[in-house]
């Protein structure tokens, strides 16, 4: 499809941009069709690579291959609201009220005020694209901006919701124990937004949909079905590849896993390892080794006793149980070890040493840390490690892991874990927590498993990972995933055909 006439896209969340990684990918497709975008959001971590090349005015490539320069066509604007404390009864009764106000506040000043002035100015705003949720006050100004442009500029930008979830799910109903007043404040305020939510999709000109559920469960319940709904499924962007050998041991050198508290042992192994090779080796990590010759390298290979590296991404959020993770874990180094005991001693070395790594940053993190300590201290050949990896970094140890662990769960059963497509991008297959609507995405027994206990979990990494990495390929079960997720269609394609016309609206 060509490129449509220039447009001023507003792509806006009420969350860090740098966490929002569906909405840089919109941005970054409506940068590749030629529109001006201003990317709008809190302050937090940094962008994805290409937004933040595009925010350098620098010449970009799309994973190398296709030239394309923003030539400052992206403007970002980050909020930042006012946190109110929550550390007495008075701070916690005010919290909400306060916490709207200052969100209010932003909101409008960034769309009504910095939107106004150059150099936004350059073309008037004709769409705004709003990720849902969250859903107060967002949705509401965002159309409120829209129908102001329209009586005072003679120029409505249409009002496009891209539907990550519903909002009001995020709400928790109360239990029994619950007093009664708060009760009926809880069930009150997610009755609210979910009214809320409901008018404003009526108004909306388009919709976004994550999954098939989600489409049909907006049909159903708010009315919205027709042209101007469609479903967008996540699709992982270039970067999200296979990691090159040569890559993954630049990265495993920086990263120094081995020097790991609790990993000495592996290190010792390692270092007795080298010290036997009779390759002229001095580059070495857990994973891979640079075989050198006079000094100079000749080349980099996997080493054939490396870990099996498990990657998890989680929010540490209660809707992703982490305690799921540490319970397998233990009990998969239980199911190795009366596994091994019944069999020869040279089959006891079929099971490899297992790291996983744990990438995100979330408010359960403090409790889980002391409880990984104790798992590492006591679980001599399985050991956990979290990890906060920059943008550019991120994709790269993707494409290094041997399996997924996905624990996202969905509080409307109407969304599918993005880290998953991640995963699939860097031809990596997952061991996933059940949901409704996740077959739309894992399909058990070919592009991975299935769990929906800590049981499971373990009974599955036991039958995956027994012989690696020697049985990696060969028909092996984790192979017969990869090959599956092969030639799967990338975000820019699949954006292009479904998202496009509706969010430009040409």
């Amino acid at each position: 499809m060509g490129k449509a006439k220039p447009k001023h896209a507003v792509v806006m969340v009420l969350g860090d941009l740098g966490r929002s990684p569906r909405m840089q990918y919109h941005a970054l497709s409506l940068l590749e069709q030629g529109h001006y975008v201003s990317l709008v959001g809190y302050a937090g971590e940094g962008l994805i690579p290409p937004l933040e090349n595009a925010l350098a005015n620098s010449m970009l490539t799309d994973n190398g291959e296709t030239p394309c320069s923003f030539r400052g066509n992206l403007h970002v604007l980050r909020m930042e609201p006012h946190q109110p404390p929550r550390n007495n009864m008075l701070c916690r009764l005010l919290y909400y009220p306060l916490r709207l106000a200052s969100l209010l506040y932003c909101v409008i000043d960034t769309l009504w005020v910095k939107l106004n002035h150059p150099p936004h100015t350059k073309l008037p705003v004709d769409v705004i694209l709003v990720q849902n949720p969250p859903s107060v006050p967002t949705l509401l100004l965002a159309y409120l901006f829209c129908i102001w442009n329209g009586v005072w500029r003679s120029h409505r930008p249409r009002f496009v919701i891209d539907w990550h979830n519903l909002g009001y799910t995020m709400f928790d109903l109360p239990d029994s124990k619950t007093r009664f007043l708060r009760q009926a404040l809880q069930k009150s305020l997610r009755a609210f937004v979910k009214v809320y939510e409901y008018t404003m999709a009526s108004l909306a000109d388009a919709h976004l949909c994550v999954t098939q559920a989600m489409e049909g469960w907006l049909g159903e319940n708010f009315g919205v079905h027709g042209g101007n709904v469609r479903v967008v499924y996540d699709k992982p962007p270039l970067l999200f590849r296979p990691t090159a050998v040569e890559e993954q041991h630049e990265l495993f050198r920086r990263l120094k896993l081995e020097e790991q508290e609790g990993l000495s042992h592996w290190r010792h192994t390692m270092e007795q390892k080298q010290s036997q090779d009779q390759n002229d080796s001095t580059e070495v990590t857990l994973f891979t080794q640079a075989l050198t010759k006079n000094g100079e390298r000749t080349s980099v290979e996997l080493r054939n006793d490396r870990p099996a590296l498990l990657v998890s991404s989680t929010s540490w959020t209660p809707d992703e149980d982490f305690s799921i993770l540490l319970d397998a874990m233990d009990k998969l180094q239980s199911l190795v070890e009366s596994n091994l005991s019944e069999e020869t001693q040279q089959d006891a070395s079929s099971f490899p040493r297992v790291l996983v790594i744990v990438t995100g940053k979330g408010p359960q993190k403090a409790h889980y840390v002391p409880l990984i300590d104790d798992f590492n201290r006591t679980h001599p050949s399985i050991k956990i490690f979290t990890l906060w990896l920059e943008a550019v970094d991120y994709p790269k140890l993707l494409g290094c892991a041997t399996l997924g662990i996905s624990l996202h769960t969905s509080t409307s059963g109407l969304d599918l874990p993005m880290k998953v497509l991640d995963m699939f991008g860097c031809h990596v297959p997952v061991c996933a927590i059940g949901f409704d609507c996740l077959a739309e995405l894992v399909k058990d027994g070919v592009n991975g498993r299935i769990f929906q206990n800590a049981d499971e979990l373990s009974n599955q990494l036991f039958g995956l990972l027994k012989g690696y990495p020697s049985k990696e390929g060969g028909g092996s079960e984790l192979e017969t995933y990869k090959l599956s997720i092969h030639g799967m269609k990338r975000w820019k394609e699949n954006w292009e055909e479904s998202a496009q016309h509706l969010i430009v609206g040409e």
